[in-house]
């Protein structure tokens, strides 16, 4: 049937280059009848073949399955490998949870409260010196201010008047008075303290007693012996010289 076929197959390249005029150069089409048996014949299954693999390609195939199973398969000891890692993983999470736990618990439980602590008594001993400072302070100016009072008191206690006071004495008292003159002449020794008083010192006139008929003019007074001495002795050298002396009256 093939042989026909292409013997109909040139027959037309022979009719299309005859006719090419009256065609156009189109194709003709060819109308040929149906021929049942031919049809048959090519719809029959061709008898199954007997396919067999050739050597080499066989042995790329056991060398790719090969290949698969060591890519899939894991061994014994690559999965003790594993979990022994697993376990070294948990056990190091599980040391650093501890650590955490261990810091924290050292941080908040023992740290911040000792600086908690510390901090409390470094504030109390600061307010401790600041309260310190602030009474120094106050004693301080409260010093000052007795020791102006005691000034101004010195000064008014030491504040000599215009005008000295002259007494003189018509009795004994008991009392030891440092002199710093003596005569026979009352009008002297009156002179003398009237002298004194315009310098604004106050003196005492002892009368003659016992056997001295000496008039004595004292400036100050003392209730024992030796208080008067001290003070005559301070006296000497000064504005009445150096015949100073105590007598008692």
């Amino acid at each position: 049937m093939a042989r026909r076929k292409k013997q109909n197959e040139d027959e037309s390249q022979d009719n299309i280059n005859n006719e090419s005029d009256d065609t156009f150069g189109l194709p003709e089409i060819e109308y040929e009848p149906i021929n049942r048996d031919e049809t048959k014949e090519v719809t029959e299954e061709p008898p199954a073949q007997d396919y067999t693999v050739e050597p080499e390609v066989e042995q790329q195939q056991v060398e790719e399955e090969q290949a698969y199973a060591q890519s899939t398969y894991t061994p014994a000891y690559e999965e003790e490998e594993e979990q022994k890692s697993s376990v070294g993983t948990i056990i190091l999470i599980l040391v650093l949870l501890a650590v955490l736990g261990a810091g924290g618990y050292y941080y908040f439980g023992v740290f911040k409260p000792q600086q908690d602590k510390e901090a409390r008594l470094k504030a109390k001993q600061a307010e401790d010196a600041r309260l310190a400072d602030q009474k120094r302070i106050e004693e301080a100016a409260e010093a000052r201010r007795l020791a102006d009072e005691q000034r101004r008191a010195d000064s008014l206690a030491n504040l000599k008047p215009a005008i000295g006071v002259i007494e003189s004495l018509a009795e004994r008292t008991g009392k030891y008075y440092v002199v710093i003159a003596s005569a026979i002449d009352d009008d002297l020794i009156m002179d003398y303290a009237q002298k004194l008083s315009k310098k604004g010192v106050s003196s005492k006139i002892i009368p003659p007693f016992r056997k001295t008929k000496f008039s004595r003019l004292a400036v100050d007074s003392k209730d024992t012996y030796a208080e008067a001495q001290a003070q005559a002795d301070a006296m000497k050298g000064g504005d009445y010289g150096n015949e100073i002396w105590v007598v008692k009256y």
